[in-house]
C-alpha cells in the first residue's frame, strides 16, 4: 500500500514511526483483532476482544503499557434521568464550541459505566460490580469498595458529582433543572502511581486467563495492509529490527495516542501548543498517519488541547496576584487555570527547568503567583476551597526540607522570603517591575475595584504582610485530544463519511469528541473515561457484540 494522495506531509511522516516504500516481512501472523497501542484505549480494546474469544495481537511502540493521568470517569446511566443525560450532552457540546459529535457524546454516556466497572474489576481493585450503597455518589461511598490491591495502588479519592440544578464555573452556567446526570470519578494512585500501573495489572490479569491475547512490546506499527478498500492488517517492526505482518481477519484498532511530539503536525494542526513544553514523549501521530494512509481524514483544523499542568506547589486555582516573567501583571487572576495556556501564549518565554528538546532556550507557559502571609485568612467559597497551611507549603520550598515525603520534585518551586526584593530574586523576575506591579495592585485593593482587569473585588487582597510567598508556575501540554474523523462506533471514516472497512481509531486518535480550543473541564476524568469507553466500543462493534 502506498502513500499517494495522503493529506500529510513528508516532515510529519519523518517525525513518526511510519515508513514509506515496500516492506518485506520476515514473519506473518494471523489474528482476528490487531490493536496498535497499549494505553488507556488499547488495553480495554484488546481485553474486551480477548474475553469475547477473539485471537488478539496487541502491539506497543514502548517497552511497556503507557498511560498518563489518575482520574477517569463515567456517566452512571443507571442513576441518571433521560433528560439529565440529554442535557449533559447539550452542556458538553456547548463547552466544545458546538463542534462535538453529539452521537459520540451519547455513546460515551450510554457505555462508559460498563467500561469503567470493567476496568476496576480487571485491575483487581474491587470485587463489586456496583458503586457504594446505591443511594448516591459521593466521596465516601465511591471509594469504600474500591480496594487497595496490595501493591499500594488504590482508589484514593473521588471527585464524582451530580449535574442537577444550576451548574456553574467561573465563566459559564448551565441549568439542569430537576434532571440528574451522575458521573463517577474515582482517582487511581496515589501519585507517582497512575492509571498506567492499573492498565499493566489489567493486561497481566487478562493474559493469565486468556492465552488468545498476545502482546508485542517495542514493536511500532509502521504500515497498514489493505485488500481493496478494507484494512486487513498491520506491519510492525520488532525490537530486532525485523518486520512482522499481523493479519487481522476482523479489524485493526488504532489506539496510538496523540501527536504532541510530532513538531510538524503540531505546527499544522494545533499551533496553539507549539511554543509550550510537552508533558509526554513519543506521541508522534503514528496512528493518525496510518489512518490517513488508508483514506481517513483529520478533524477540521483548530484541534483541542489539554494544558492542565501547573508544576509548582499545591495551590493553582487561587486568585493570587499573577505576574509574567518580566514582573508585570497580565490578567484577571480569577480566570480558571485551564485557560491560562491561551493567555500565556502572548506572555514572555522563560528558560526554566523541565524544558523539552524543542525548547532548550526557553518556552511559553511561565508565570508567578505572589501572595503574603495573610493568605490563610482569605474566605472560602465554591471556587476557592481554602488555603494550604504554611507548614504544608514549606515542603515545596527548595532546600527548606531535606527529602520531603509525598512531594513531586517538579513541584518544588515555591519561595518564602522576608522581603519582596528577596522574593523577586528567588523567582528570577525584575524587582523594580514586580514592586511597581504590587504597588498598583495594592492601590486597586484599597479601592476595592479592579479597573485594570476586572477581577471580582472579594478576591482582591493586598500584599503587605511578611513573609511573602511566590510560586513559579509552568503550564505544559498534557495532551492534544483531536484526531481522525470517526463515528460513534469508533470506525475511521472516509472523507464522504462512510466507514473505512476494518479500521477503528480510539482514544485521543479519534474524534470529534471535543471541538473547542480547550478540553472541557466540567467533569473530572472525562478524557480517560472516553478512552476506556471507546476502546471497549471498538472491540464490541468489530465483533458484533455492541
Amino acid at each position: 500500500m502506498g502513500f499517494q494522495n495522503m493529506d500529510i506531509t513528508a516532515e510529519e511522516i519523518a517525525d513518526s514511526s511510519v515508513e514509506l516504500g515496500d516492506i518485506t516481512p520476515s514473519e506473518i501472523r494471523d489474528f482476528d483483532i490487531v490493536v496498535v497501542g497499549a494505553g488507556a484505549s488499547g488495553v480495554p480494546a484488546a481485553g474486551f476482544a480477548a474475553e469475547y474469544g477473539a485471537k488478539v495481537a496487541l502491539l506497543q511502540k514502548e517497552s511497556n503499557v503507557v498511560s498518563q493521568g489518575n482520574c477517569g470517569s463515567a456517566i452512571i446511566k443507571s442513576r441518571s434521568t433521560e433528560g439529565g443525560i440529554a442535557k449533559w450532552i447539550h452542556h458538553t457540546n456547548s463547552l466544545c464550541d458546538w463542534r462535538a459529535d453529539t452521537k459520540q457524546l451519547r455513546a460515551y454516556a450510554e457505555h462508559s459505566e460498563e467500561a469503567m466497572m470493567w476496568l476496576y474489576n480487571r485491575a483487581g481493585m474491587t470485587k463489586e460490580t456496583e458503586y457504594g450503597d446505591g443511594s448516591k455518589v459521593d466521596s465516601n461511598t465511591d471509594c469504600a469498595k474500591l480496594l487497595n490491591d496490595g501493591d499500594k495502588l488504590c482508589a484514593f479519592r473521588s471527585t464524582s458529582g451530580d449535574f442537577t440544578g444550576v451548574w456553574n464555573d467561573r465563566g459559564n452556567t448551565y441549568d439542569y433543572g430537576d434532571d440528574h446526570c451522575y458521573f463517577w470519578a474515582p482517582w487511581i494512585g496515589p501519585k507517582p502511581l497512575n492509571v498506567g500501573f492499573a492498565l499493566r495489572k489489567i493486561l497481566t490479569n487478562i493474559q493469565e486467563k486468556h492465552s488468545n491475547l498476545e502482546t508485542f512490546f517495542s514493536t511500532p506499527a509502521v504500515k497498514l495492509i489493505k485488500n481493496g478498500k478494507r484494512v486487513t492488517g498491520v506491519i510492525g517492526k520488532g525490537p530486532d529490527g525485523k518486520y512482522i505482518q499481523f493479519n487481522a481477519s476482523t479489524a485493526v484498532i488504532l489506539a496510538t495516542g496523540d501527536y504532541t511530539n510530532n513538531k510538524s503536525m503540531v505546527k499544522r494542526w494545533c499551533p496553539d501548543i507549539d511554543e509550550f513544553d510537552k508533558k509526554q514523549s513519543n506521541k508522534t501521530g503514528d496512528g493518525h498517519i496510518l489512518a490517513i494512509s488508508a483514506g481517513g481524514k483529520m478533524e477540521p483544523q483548530g484541534h483541542t488541547k489539554m494544558m492542565h499542568d501547573f508544576d509548582s506547589a499545591l495551590m493553582f486555582e487561587e486568585p493570587f496576584l499573577y505576574l509574567n516573567m518580566n514582573g508585570e501583571r497580565f490578567t484577571n487572576e480569577y480566570t480558571g487555570f485551564v485557560y491560562m495556556g491561551n493567555i500565556l501564549k502572548y506572555q514572555p518565554s522563560y528558560k526554566g527547568s523541565m524544558l523539552d528538546k524543542d525548547h532548550a532556550e526557553g518556552s511559553k507557559g511561565w508565570y508567578v503567583t505572589v501572595y503574603d502571609s495573610d493568605y490563610v485568612n482569605w474566605p472560602k467559597d465554591e471556587f476557592v476551597d481554602g488555603m494550604v497551611p504554611p507548614q504544608v507549603m514549606i515542603n515545596f520550598v527548595p532546600g527548606e526540607i531535606e527529602n520531603p515525603k509525598g512531594v513531586f520534585k517538579n513541584l518544588i518551586d515555591l519561595h518564602c522570603c522576608d522581603t519582596l526584593e528577596e522574593l523577586a530574586k528567588e523567582l528570577d523576575i525584575p524587582y523594580e517591575n514586580m514592586k511597581a506591579s504590587i504597588d498598583r495592585y495594592n492601590e486597586l485593593c484599597d479601592k476595592k475595584y479592579d479597573s485594570d482587569y476586572g477581577k471580582p473585588s472579594k478576591y482582591m487582597h493586598k500584599i503587605c504582610k511578611a513573609p511573602f510567598w511566590g510560586a513559579r508556575k509552568h503550564i505544559r501540554v498534557s495532551a492534544e485530544v483531536s484526531g481522525v474523523m470517526t463515528n460513534e462506533n469508533a470506525q475511521a471514516l472516509h472523507e464522504d463519511g462512510t466507514p473505512i472497512e476494518g479500521l477503528y481509531c480510539v482514544g485521543n486518535l479519534g474524534g470529534p469528541f471535543y471541538g473547542g480550543s480547550d478540553y472541557p473541564f466540567h467533569q473530572t476524568g472525562l478524557s480517560l473515561g472516553r478512552c476506556y469507553t471507546f476502546g471497549m466500543i471498538a472491540a464490541k462493534h468489530a465483533l458484533g457484540k455492541l
